[in-house]
C-alpha cells in the first residue's frame, strides 16, 4: 500500500470538523457500499418486501436491514454534518446510490430511517465478492484479487450512473463513498488505486466535466487483508480530498478475533429503541446490543513464558 499522505496540522480548524460540508453539495451522489453478508441481509429481505411503487423499508420494521442499517444512517448522518435537514434530503437534494449487495429485482426503494427520513434509493447495481456468507466464511475471500474485482466493479457502475443521469446542477458531481466492513476494505482499496481504476475504465465523465471522489468514509474495516494493509482509523488527505476510517475500539472485525463481540460491528448506536447516531459521523457514544457501554473485548493471551 502506498503510504498514506501526513495528516494536518493540529492548528486552526480540523479536516474533521470542516470535511462535510467541504465535499457534500446540493445535487451530489452518495454511495453506500454495504458489505459482507449483504445480499442475506439487504437484497433478500427487500425484494421480499410486498411490491409498492416504491417500495418502502422501514428499518424499524425489518429486523435484517436493522442490522446492516449502518452505510444508509452513516450517509445520512454525513449529509446533516454537511448542513442538510431531513427535509432536505426527502426532497432530493443529495441522490443515494447502493451498490454491491447483489438486488436482482428492483431498480430503487425508500429507506425510512431511525429519524423517520423516507429517502429515495438508487440501486447502482452489482454485487461485492463477500455479499454471501457470514464474515467468518468470508475470510479467504478478504484478498488483493476480490478488493480489486470489487473496486473495478463499484467505480465502473458509478460511472455508468453519471452517464445516464445528468447533473441536476449542470456541473460535475462529488460522489461520497459511504461504506462499512467489507465495503470499507474495497472503498478503501478503491482510494489507494483510483489513478489505475481511472486509467482502466476512464474518468467519471459529468455533466460540465469530471465528477471528483472527494471523501471516502470507511468504518468497521478489517485491519488487513490478504497482502495488503489498510488505512487504519482516522482522517487523511488522499487523492485531493479525504479518507476517513472509524473503527470501533470493540469491534471484533477491525481487531481481527473471532472471539469478540459481533456487536461490537454495529455502527449504528442505539440506546434501548432509541436512535443516537452514526458512530465516529454525529456520535462518539458507544451501545451494545442497545445498552450502552462497549461491548466486552476479549482479555489478551497470556504472555509467553
Amino acid at each position: 500500500m502506498d503510504p498514506a499522505e501526513p495528516p494536518d496540522s493540529p492548528t486552526g480548524p480540523q479536516p474533521l470538523d470542516t470535511v462535510w460540508a467541504q465535499s457534500i453539495h446540493a445535487g451530489d451522489l452518495m454511495v453506500l457500499v454495504p458489505g459482507t453478508g449483504s445480499y442475506g441481509y439487504l437484497a433478500q429481505p427487500i425484494e421480499a418486501l410486498p411490491p409498492g411503487n416504491p417500495v418502502v423499508v422501514d428499518v424499524t420494521k425489518v429486523a435484517p436491514v436493522a442490522g446492516d442499517s449502518v452505510v444508509f444512517e452513516q450517509a445520512i448522518g454525513a449529509a446533516h454534518r454537511a448542513g442538510f435537514s431531513n427535509a432536505d434530503l426527502e426532497a432530493g437534494a443529495l441522490t443515494f446510490g447502493i451498490w454491491g449487495a447483489g438486488f436482482t429485482k428492483l431498480t430503487s426503494f425508500e429507506y425510512v430511517s431511525y429519524e423517520g427520513i423516507h429517502l429515495p434509493i438508487t440501486i447502482l447495481g452489482g454485487e461485492n465478492t463477500c455479499a454471501t456468507g457470514s464474515i467468518f466464511a468470508d475470510l479467504l475471500n478478504y484478498n488483493t484479487t476480490d478488493a480489486t474485482t470489487d473496486a473495478n466493479d463499484l467505480y465502473a457502475k458509478i460511472q455508468t450512473y453519471l452517464a445516464a443521469n445528468p447533473s441536476s446542477t449542470g456541473s460535475p458531481r462529488n460522489v461520497i463513498l459511504a461504506s462499512h466492513s467489507w465495503g470499507g476494505a474495497l472503498s478503501e482499496y478503491l482510494d489507494f488505486h483510483l489513478a489505475d481504476v481511472e486509467a482502466a475504465h476512464g474518468p467519471l465523465a459529468d455533466t460540465g466535466g469530471v465528477a471528483s471522489m472527494p471523501f471516502t468514509i470507511a468504518d468497521g474495516v478489517p485491519a488487513f487483508i490478504l497482502d495488503y494493509a489498510l488505512a487504519g482509523p482516522g482522517i487523511r488527505p488522499l487523492n485531493g480530498g479525504y479518507l476517513y476510517e472509524v473503527d470501533r475500539p470493540d469491534d471484533p472485525v477491525h481487531a481481527m478475533d473471532p472471539s469478540g463481540d459481533g456487536d461490537g460491528h454495529m455502527y449504528t448506536i442505539l440506546d434501548g429503541e432509541q436512535f443516537v447516531g452514526s458512530y465516529g459521523v454525529t456520535t462518539m457514544e458507544l451501545t451494545c446490543a442497545g445498552v450502552p457501554g462497549e461491548c466486552p473485548v476479549p482479555p489478551p493471551p497470556p504472555a509467553a513464558p
